[in-house]
């Protein structure tokens, strides 16, 4: 199922990208979405560039369906790639999402993009989220989406306010 999300910072997508690869945002982010357990590693990359791992263990708020195959809690595991800046100071980086006690699975692109004259960023996110399950996959996928964008939503938000207090 393709996901396509776009949102809008106040600060230039440096800044933002700045913020994105924070272990004090990313556990801010982490803790906001109750998540159970959870560990975070972020390291520096090649010209400029970081990669962000996340896993985490969260309460399993899903249809009794999709229950039988997580049981009470779902493990995630998130890792995005970041490359280095643009010369216009936009960045691309690789998201791949594993739901690691389910076949479900999400791969994409998150952009950050310079708007308003490089003031401000937008950001875009593409991603296919796949349900590996004979004859039920595609259920699973419409019922795991809304809480997907879900998250991207809670992570703008969070992201807005991060950046307002400049933490």
């Amino acid at each position: 199922m393709d996901l396509h999300r776009e949102c809008s910072y106040a600060a230039p997508p440096d800044t933002v990208f700045a913020m994105l690869t924070n272990e004090s945002f990313i556990r801010h982010r982490v803790e906001k979405a109750h998540a159970l357990s959870y560990d975070i590693d972020v390291r520096d990359g090649d010209g400029g560039g970081a990669r962000t791992t996340t896993h985490q263990e969260l309460p399993a708020k899903v249809p009794d369906f999709v229950r039988k195959f997580v049981g009470e809690r779902i493990e995630l595991d998130e890792v995005i790639d970041w490359g280095p800046p643009s010369p216009d100071g936009s960045r691309t980086g690789d998201l791949k999402v594993d739901i690691a006690n389910a076949p479900v699975s999400m791969r994409g692109k998150i952009r950050l993009v310079p708007d308003a004259g490089g003031s401000s960023t937008k950001q875009i996110v593409e991603a296919d989220l796949k349900a590996t399950v004979p004859i039920i996959g595609k259920k699973i996928e419409q019922a795991a989406a809304p809480a997907v964008m879900a998250g991207l939503d809670g992570m703008e938000d969070l992201g807005r306010d991060w950046l307002a207090n400049q933490r």
